[in-house]
């Protein structure tokens, strides 16, 4: 197995990649084009999934009826943060922008919940409160 293999098996996530020197990195393919939204590089994996999700659902407005939830890494997380409803699709642009927000709060928490030495698994991606 070569070295990329063995990394790219690391990550449990879609949309998620690890860089060489350790950052998380999320992208997601904007539905019908060839175009890449760069989602930002984050500390965690989970952080990097938490915009993915975030990109996800406000790039299809709101809609994950149909399977769509399959594409999410938290499908739950996402249900209880933005709701079960339909929303208007926002502008590559702008999921960027939210995408990132919510991937940055999730990193500085994580990150944060790291530092204070918290046993592991006081704090989960379910129970992140989420800015967007």
């Amino acid at each position: 197995m070569s070295r990329a293999e063995a990394e790219e098996e690391q990550c449990r996530y879609k949309g998620v990649r690890r860089r060489r020197w350790g950052k998380w990195v999320s992208e997601i393919r904007v539905p019908g084009t060839r175009e890449r939204l760069w989602l930002g590089s984050y500390a965690t994996p989970e952080a990097a999934a938490v915009a993915h999700d975030t990109a996800v659902y406000f790039l299809r407005g709101g809609f994950l009826g149909d399977g769509g939830a399959s594409a999410l890494n938290f499908p739950e997380r996402a249900a209880a943060a933005y709701g079960a409803g339909s929303v208007a699709p926002l502008s590559p642009r702008s999921v960027q922008s939210v995408a990132s927000d919510a991937g940055m709060a999730a990193d500085a928490q994580l990150v944060a919940a790291r530092e204070s030495q918290l046993v592991p698994g006081e704090i989960s991606v379910d129970n992140m409160e989420i800015l967007m």
